[in-house]
């Protein structure tokens, strides 16, 4: 069964390594570079963090990010990649002003039944679970559950396994329309049996007759070098204003971010959000006073109404879409419920497949 697959962001490239192992000839297109550099995976922080990420998460999101964090490891195994998942952990510090925040944070999970372990930080643990940094920070908790992968490595080694199982990955080559079984480039025209389009906020259009609007949030972040901090852990810092993250990427790199806001422009960074990210972050440690500024990424994560992630059926082509900020966190579940889907439908030689799970079920978009 041949299979054409639109965008070859994280969730893009996830699929067609689950399905060729499957045994499906897939063949991968992406109008952007061999690196997929300008898509949200290759912008992204990298955090595999459904618990922090579940303040504001709806419950699908925080569901399919639990299941997610088992599916990882066996995906870096397949790719002879495992050392890019690092549990490093995550800490949430505040301000003893912003006290109430983090508790607020920490009875929003218990209201909506969501266990956790999290570990009170106090001065005996934190340069164990954290690292050196400022006591001003005195209030926090330790996720150890949590981890981060770089997405641009991920992405590296899902070229070599492409090229060592000749999947054929199109790069530089823009799409323009798709249809059943069929996806037009300006090279020509090629036929499948299933065609499916990931590709984010370049889908925007296609969801104008379903019952929730797509939509493009920016979200900025720099990466820094900074050789006089010394964190190892992931940091949220609650903040009243503005609430960051700071993410190490070892040899004294650091990713911070990220800002949100509610436009589809993608200039560069502005010099309000750069100062919003590095004053927070400069409080937190001075040592990033000290730091080079390395690169600022900017991106649209596609978003629907809900804040959930769905699945669409248009013309005969499989969306899946609406990822938001959640991308690196959620896919590995998406990638492995739809090709369950696809594979079950294959096999049952069905045009509307029973669906049977109630995580399916909310997929679904009409």
């Amino acid at each position: 069964m041949r299979v054409g697959i639109i965008g070859a962001g994280v969730l893009g490239r996830l699929i067609a390594i689950d399905l060729f192992k499957r045994n499906y000839k897939v063949t991968l297109y992406d109008k952007g570079d061999i690196f997929s550099s300008k898509s949200c995976s290759a912008t992204a922080a990298g955090m595999l963090a459904p618990w922090s990420e579940a303040y504001e998460s709806t419950q699908i999101a925080f569901e399919l990010g639990i299941i997610s964090l088992k599916l990882w490891p066996e995906i870096l195994e397949s790719l002879n990649a495992v050392s890019l998942l690092e549990r490093q952990g995550t800490a949430h510090l505040a301000l003893l002003r912003d006290k109430q925040q983090l508790e607020n944070y920490f009875n929003r999970l218990n209201r909506r039944g969501i266990a956790f372990e999290a570990i009170e930080i106090n001065k005996n643990n934190r340069k164990e679970f954290i690292g050196d940094y400022s006591h001003v920070y005195s209030i926090g908790y330790y996720f150890p559950n949590e981890a981060t992968l770089n997405p641009r490595e991920f992405i590296l080694k899902c070229n070599g396994f492409f090229k060592k199982n000749n999947i054929i990955f199109k790069y530089n080559s823009e799409v323009i329309a798709c249809e059943k079984n069929k996806i037009s480039t300006e090279q020509g025209e090629f036929n499948y049996d299933l065609v499916i389009n990931t590709m984010g906020i370049g889908a925007k259009k296609n969801f104008e007759a379903s019952t929730e609007t797509l939509r493009g949030v920016r979200g900025s972040l720099v990466l820094v070098n900074a050789p006089l901090v010394n964190v190892h852990s992931v940091i949220r810092l609650i903040h009243s204003r503005f609430p960051i993250y700071i993410v190490p990427r070892g040899n004294h790199n650091y990713i911070i971010g990220a800002t949100s806001h509610e436009t589809e422009c993608l200039k560069p960074i502005t010099v309000e959000s750069l100062l919003e990210l590095l004053s927070v972050a400069s409080h937190f440690d001075k040592g990033f006073l000290e730091a080079n500024l390395l690169e600022q990424r900017v991106n649209l994560r596609p978003t629907f109404t809900s804040n959930s992630p769905h699945f669409y059926t248009k013309d005969g082509v499989y969306f899946i879409n609406g990822l938001s900020r959640n991308g690196i966190t959620i896919s590995p579940a998406l990638a492995n419920i739809f090709c369950n889907y696809v594979h079950k439908k294959r096999d049952l030689f069905l045009d509307n497949l029973e669906i049977e799970s109630d995580i399916m079920e909310k997929l679904w978009l009409k």
